[in-house]
């Protein structure tokens, strides 16, 4: 068992060197593309974690680069077409078994006049005003602990019009998507799109908007319509508060729940103490049930962010959330130190033996027992 541990760990390490010299030889090949007019950034970051679960401890590290595309060509004088490439190449690894690849992270073609914009390929859409509890959370999974807010994007058609008096309205189709994303336990129905709209206006002191997006859903054995209502909010009454509510209704013949309904209420303030302390809160209630007004099953789930600047490199986060329903505590604390180009996040960790449940959409940490993560960012 020795020996094969040792193959394995020095398989990994020629991997890692393997990728360390091709970094640099990419970026020169980059260098002579970027001579000729077209805008290239990137990023480089590595990763390890250090997690205790189960009375047992385990070790995860990795390395990721995301290297980024971008040429503009103006039509007119407000009209502009521009394209925007960003690839993932990632390795991870915990020294039992590894992970890698080389895809797409972001393609997409867009096109923007004075009131309009139409974007057309892989991207990230997201919206609403919730920060760490998201009704909202449709198209992505991005996780409030990760310091790099990664998520992958959907292949989507969205358009953007932004009126006179600053209302906004998405219209969005969706296609190709065959993997679950946001809350989705199943996927899309193959070669069938989904399609939505926002319409976003302000009001006194704050701003509202309503969203609807439908799909057909592929449960495997069976098939059946989803439709998505919400409504949200926000505004600055002193203090900032704001509001998503949605309401899912599953359209089936089978036994599932037909209403789903998620609405979250946050609120944050500024406190001018030092450089300022930044608190903000959430409190989440998730309902199911086969008619509108009931709810047959519920779950509730609260949470608290604290931010606190210490001088102009450091910054101090804690995160803390409650699972009402199970008793369960969640605690996370971060330091993060940023130079020009680089970042240095240290984070510890403790959840809940049993909290996998909460952190469901997350790929990027762990979801239960302690421990700690260090990630070093290097953008260019």
């Amino acid at each position: 068992m020795n020996i094969d541990r040792e193959i394995k760990v020095f398989n990994i390490t020629i991997n890692l060197c393997r990728i360390i010299i091709f970094v640099p030889l990419f970026l020169m090949q980059i260098a002579t593309v970027k001579s000729q007019g077209f805008d290239f950034k990137g990023q480089f970051s590595a990763w390890g974690t250090l997690n205790r679960s189960n009375n047992d401890w385990d070790v995860n590290s990795g390395i990721r680069y995301i290297p980024q595309f971008n040429y503009s060509y103006s039509l007119s004088e407000n009209d502009l077409l521009n394209t925007e490439v960003l690839f993932n190449a990632f390795y991870k690894t915990n020294y039992f078994s590894d992970d890698y690849a080389f895809k797409f992270y972001r393609a997409i073609l867009r096109y923007t006049t004075r009131q309009t914009e139409i974007q057309l390929g892989l991207q990230k859409i997201n919206f609403g005003p919730a920060q760490l509890l998201r009704p909202l959370m449709w198209f992505d999974r991005t996780d409030p602990r990760d310091p790099l807010k990664l998520t992958d994007g959907v292949y989507a058609l969205r358009y953007k019009y932004s009126f006179l008096d600053n209302s906004l309205l998405w219209l969005w189709c969706l296609f190709d998507n065959t993997d679950t994303k946001g809350y989705e336990l199943c996927p899309t129905a193959n070669n069938i799109p989904e399609f939505g709209g926002r319409i976003q206006s302000f009001v006194a002191d704050g701003e509202i908007a309503a969203t609807f997006h439908t799909r057909k859903v592929d449960a495997m054995l069976f098939e059946y319509r989803e439709n998505r209502y919400a409504l949200d909010g926000r505004w600055d009454i002193g203090i900032g508060v704001w509001f998503e509510s949605v309401l899912q209704q599953n359209i089936s013949d089978f036994e599932i729940y037909k209403w789903n309904r998620m609405t979250t209420f946050g609120a944050d303030y500024t406190i001018p103490e030092g450089n300022g302390i930044y608190i903000m809160a959430e409190h989440m209630i998730t309902t199911f049930s086969n008619s509108i007004l009931n709810s047959d099953k519920n779950s509730q789930i609260s949470a608290m962010m604290m931010t606190y600047s210490i001088g102009v490199l450091d910054n101090l986060t804690l995160q803390e959330y409650y699972d009402w329903k199970n008793k369960n505590l969640y605690q996370y604390f971060q330091l993060q130190r940023t130079y020009d180009n680089f970042t240095i996040n240290a984070a510890l960790f403790h959840y809940p033996e049993n909290g996998g449940n909460l952190f469901l959409t997350s790929k990027t940490a762990p979801v239960s027992g302690y421990g700690l993560q260090l990630t070093l960012t290097y953008n260019y």
